[in-house]
């Protein structure tokens, strides 16, 4: 007895949920490796000191040491059933799927600014201060080598120091510590002074088993200063704190620098100055007239709140929020507006905070940040402080975007972020600079603002709904043409062109329509083909899954956009045979999407169907449960649509892969969807008569587990 052709479509759930950009990541590795996997480009410098007396400076040139630390929390997000990470990780990733939890936390210490502890002359400190013993500076001077060996710097009248630049695989960058002494000659041993930083490699981590430390070797130096020789002694932290409420403005910077490098250095340190007190007096100097005493407080608040909850709170309580926004609003230097964004995007992980952020920080950031600097190939000055900034203040935005509905209403609202997000999109992409982690950050952001973008803004959609109802209903005139004037595949050409949907971008998209226009859709489907930054790719992919997971027209729409008007599937196909897992079930379970409309099923078949295929046939692991379940229903549907070509990527291969999936009892989802493959092949008699030929026989396909799976997964019409 021949099997009837299933008029249903099979679901193993709705494969339609919606996404919030997550971190994820393949590997939990030590501190110190997770560090130097973020480092991708060093470069060196020199600068000279003179003999004389006057003030020495840095080169224009000189860069700084760049590192990066952060932590991150996970949202909860389900996708079919089983939770899957997007990231394009906070919305921060890279090859394996995790439980997300309920917030991101993306956070950066810096330790530096770029004229971190320059003394302009010899006079910048008394020879002697009340009460204290006078200060002698840190030479805490070091440089980053990628790798396991040491990299020692010898100093001998002149400064190298190397400059990590921040390109694909790690968060905004820190600055780290190093303290330039103006003035005469340094002496010590042998004239020179050394230190070493040892860094290890490694990707960031959702879970850390500890977070990266810096080491820094110095030995007590002396140096001639405008009094003569002056031992350099350690200066505790109550003394730095008592300098920086007194009125000289040479004691508040140098106390400000003792906190800025003591609590980079030392996690403890953190806890020390909020028990002495000294949160609010270096908030009130973010007030301060003097531009380095501005810089070095930011830079040294910046690394109080890494990874510490109660002095972000202090912050908070004391005013530093205000005060750091209107720094941000008044200040010219780029230097201190990178540590400053620093700052914010530090406090922005702490969800008690977030509402104050939304409401302050939203409009400052966009108009001082993000609309300047969104166009990279405008700058003109200062361009490496200025893209860091923007660094900042997205990764910022990314940690906001993935909390509640009200924060995903704010950024929606705020006017010039999304475009200015969008606009640094393609000016990366334009410029080749498609690796970067602003972009990133902007993708992950973006992916989060589309995340229920129907229900949350359904105003976004109103033209599509309009134009495409009235579309819908011209077509379905046209197609009550006279019975049998058509072959069946020149009624499926004719249905798939009557399904052509009338232009509906605005011409000048600004705000919450950047989200669903066409260029925004093609900047993903060209970052997916483009960037080797895997957390872009899947943020990418996330919010193309987000903009099409709800059944209906504006799915519809939107689906055909991407297929068809875009041919949006030679980037996605080729990324079916991602290494990146994360990455593969992201790009399976959006395919999945886009299969719904009938009329894109010819086009999916011919260029998504094999890889489909070949997945099926690859190594499988749990976490891979849903997408192999999307990929067989998606085969199944396509194969009943073009039973042409799927007789073409029929194999024994992936015949003994099914029937292996139907029966792994550890994959729920994977069996009964490979089983109900199965059945569903046999019952098309075009297909079935192609088995035959191969010597298969009935029941391979057509027994206890495959009629079970098929009872299970089939929807009654």
């Amino acid at each position: 007895m021949t099997l009837e052709p299933l008029r249903s479509a099979l679901s193993y759930g709705d494969i339609g949920e919606t996404s919030l950009a997550l971190p994820s990541d393949g590997a939990s590795h030590s501190g110190q490796r997770r560090v130097m996997e973020q480092v991708t480009t060093m470069r060196k410098s020199k600068s000279k000191y003179t003999n004389r007396g006057s003030a020495g400076t840095l080169s224009p040139t000189s860069p700084k040491s760049d590192s990066v630390f952060y932590e991150y929390k996970f949202p909860s997000s389900n996708l079919n059933g089983s939770d899957f990470a997007y990231e394009g990780t906070s919305a921060n990733g890279h090859t394996r799927t995790r439980k997300q939890k309920q917030s991101i936390m993306q956070r950066s210490v810096s330790t530096r600014s770029g004229n971190y502890h320059r003394i302009q002359n010899n006079n910048m400190l008394p020879s002697s201060l009340p009460a204290l013993s006078q200060p002698s500076p840190y030479m805490d001077l070091y440089t980053t080598q990628m790798g396991s060996k040491n990299n020692t710097t010898h100093w001998s009248q002149r400064y190298k120091q190397s400059k990590i630049l921040d390109k694909s695989h790690s968060h905004p960058p820190l600055t780290s510590p190093v303290q330039m002494i103006a003035g005469n000659s340094f002496h010590s041993t042998g004239n020179q002074f050394s230190g070493s930083n040892t860094l290890n490699r490694r990707p960031p981590s959702a879970h850390s088993n500890s977070e990266p430390k810096l080491s820094v070797a110095s030995r007590k130096s002396e140096m001639n200063g405008m009094n003569g020789e002056a031992n350099m002694s350690d200066i505790t932290l109550s003394e730095a704190i008592y300098w920086i409420s007194q009125s000289d403005e040479r004691y508040k910077l140098h106390g400000a620098s003792v906190i800025q490098h003591s609590t980079y250095t030392d996690d403890n340190a953190k806890e020390e100055v909020r028990k002495l007190k000294g949160i609010a007096p270096l908030v009130s100097l973010l007030s301060s007239s003097n531009p380095q005493i501005q810089l070095t407080s930011a830079s040294a608040l910046r690394n109080l709140v890494f990874k510490n909850s109660a002095n972000k709170e202090e912050v908070r309580r004391t005013g530093g929020l205000t005060a750091a926004l209107q720094l941000l609003r008044d200040t010219n230097s780029a230097e201190t507006q990178k540590h400053v964004t620093g700052l914010l995007w530090n406090l922005s992980s702490e969800e008690s905070i977030q509402p104050d952020l939304l409401r302050q920080a939203l409009p400052v950031l966009t108009e001082t940040v993000l609309q300047p600097n969104a166009d990279t190939s405008a700058l003109a000055s200062d361009v490496e402080p200025r893209i860091e900034s923007f660094c900042n203040a997205t990764a910022c935005l990314r940690n906001l975007s993935s909390g509640k509905l009200a924060n995903r209403q704010a950024l929606r609202n705020c006017e010039g972020l999304i475009d200015s997000l969008v606009t640094h999109m393609q000016s990366c992409v334009d410029n080749g600079n498609q690796d970067d982690k602003s972009v990133e950050n902007c993708v992950c952001a973006l992916h989060n603002l589309t995340y229920q973008l129907e229900s949350e803004v359904p105003a976004v959609f109103s033209k599509i709904q309009t134009l495409a109802t009235a579309s819908e209903s011209r077509n379905n005139v046209a197609d009550t043409g006279p019975i049998g004037c058509f072959s069946n595949q020149s009624r499926k050409i004719q249905q798939e062109s009557n399904s052509e949907y009338p232009l509906m971008d605005d011409f000048n998209p600004k705000g919450k329509s950047q989200l669903i226009h066409s260029k925004t859709l093609q900047l993903y489907l060209n970052l997916l083909g483009s960037t080797q930054n895997t957390n872009t790719q899947e943020a990418c992919c996330g919010a193309l899954h987000n903009l099409t997971a709800k059944k209906g027209i504006v799915s519809d729409v939107l689906s055909h956009t991407i297929v068809q008007r875009l041919n949006g599937l030679q980037n996605l196909s080729p990324q079916l045979q991602s290494p990146n897992l994360a990455l593969k079930n992201s790009i399976i379970t959006l395919i999945g999407n886009l299969s719904r409309p009938p009329q894109l099923h010819r086009t999916l078949a011919r260029q998504a169907l094999p890889g489909l295929v070949k997945s099926l046939t690859t190594d499988l692991t749990p976490e891979s449960d849903s997408a192999m379940a999307v990929a067989c229903h998606t085969a199944n549907n396509l194969m009943r649509a073009e039973p042409e070509m799927g007789k073409k990527l029929l194999s024994s291969a992936m015949m003994n892969s099914l029937n292996n999936m139907s029966q792994n009892i550890a994959m729920p989802k994977t069996s009964k969807a490979a089983g109900a493959l199965l059945h569903s092949l046999w019952s098309d008699k075009n297909i079935q008569s192609f088995l035959k030929k191969q010597g298969m026989n009935k029941t391979f396909f057509v027994n206890e587990t495959t009629s079970a799976a098929l009872r299970s997964l089939q929807i009654i019409e």
